[in-house]
């Protein structure tokens, strides 16, 4: 039991790693950050007479895409740090206190899922339509590959451990 609990630390750590990079990444580069997010609301890849009447370069659309991602990583990493640290400190403890202690992380890694799921997939490719945009392929294949994986480390989080 005590190598599952270990195993969930290091997941939930290893998001919040992610989360941790990822915010200091955003933060050093915002106007990168900022111009992507332009080029995806200006669905810069769609011909111009196709697709819907919502695309835009409007500044404050594109800042609040700047600051959901910037609050997301945020959350990620509260989340997957403070989660993984309170897990750390009960992986010897009760059942009841590991199962509580799980519950940051389980919201921070849940969060991480929803980040990426919501931003690339809904927002950015069914909205936006940024799969017209070949140089951002790279980019939602990656979301993907991190959204599938922070939705099973946090659906392993939280799963009772074998008694």
């Amino acid at each position: 039991m005590r190598t599952v609990r270990i195993t969930k630390v290091v997941l939930a750590l290893s998001i919040g790693i992610w989360g941790l990079t990822g915010l200091i990444g955003n933060l050093i580069g915002v106007l990168d950050i900022h111009a992507e997010v332009v080029r995806v609301t200006s669905m810069a890849g769609v011909p111009e007479g196709e697709g819907p009447p919502w695309r835009t370069s409007n500044a404050l659309v594109a800042w609040m895409g700047v600051l959901a991602i910037v609050l997301g990583k945020l959350a990620a990493t509260i989340g997957g740090l403070g989660g993984g640290v309170l897990m750390a400190r009960q992986w010897n403890g009760t059942d009841t206190a590991f199962v509580a202690s799980k519950q940051l992380a389980i919201a921070g890694c849940g969060l991480a899922f929803a980040l990426t799921f919501a931003s690339f997939t809904v927002f950015a490719e069914s909205v936006f339509f940024m799969f017209y945009d070949n140089n951002l392929a790279g980019a939602a294949e990656l979301a993907f590959r991190f959204s599938a994986s922070f939705a099973l480390a946090t659906l392993f989080i939280a799963q009772n451990e074998p008694g």
